[in-house]
């Protein structure tokens, strides 16, 4: 009977230590987003301002990027960014997810976070994301 229960324990700690956390599902919907969604619907910004140069388009996307909550993001939930910089036709964004755990079990029972994923984006002919590592200090919440 205790060979059963040492095996029960066992095999319970392997569940729990290989499912992921609600803080690595947070970074990979900020993931998702700053590589996914953002180049596209900064794209379609930047086609949508008529801008051709490669200067121009960085300008049409820092404008963007700037606008407080732009409707190309409504369907992507409670996700936001901050512009930490910009380098002629390059643009730093440090992109936000937050997400609340659906676990019933601990560690992550009743959590919710912010998930981060700093990105590079240049806009030079299309939008194209680089994942960058965050700087310290970068803040872990907006």
């Amino acid at each position: 009977m205790r060979a059963v229960r040492w095996v029960a324990v066992g095999l319970a700690g392997v569940v729990l230590t290989g499912c992921s956390t609600v803080q690595q599902e947070a970074d990979d919907e900020a993931a998702r987003v700053a590589d996914h969604v953002l180049p596209g619907a900064l794209d379609g910004a930047i086609a949508e301002s008529g801008a051709l140069t490669p200067q121009e388009r960085a300008t049409a996307a820092a404008d963007w990027l700037a606008e407080p909550g732009p409707s190309a993001m409504d369907s992507q939930g409670s996700t936001t960014w901050a512009v930490r910089g910009q380098d002629g036709v390059t643009i730093r964004v440090d992109v936000y997810a937050w997400v609340e755990s659906g676990s019933f079990f601990p560690p992550d029972q009743g959590k919710a976070v912010w998930g981060l994923a700093c990105r590079s984006y240049d806009v030079t002919d299309t939008v194209a994301s680089t994942p960058v590592e965050c700087p310290p200090g970068t803040p872990a919440a907006p």
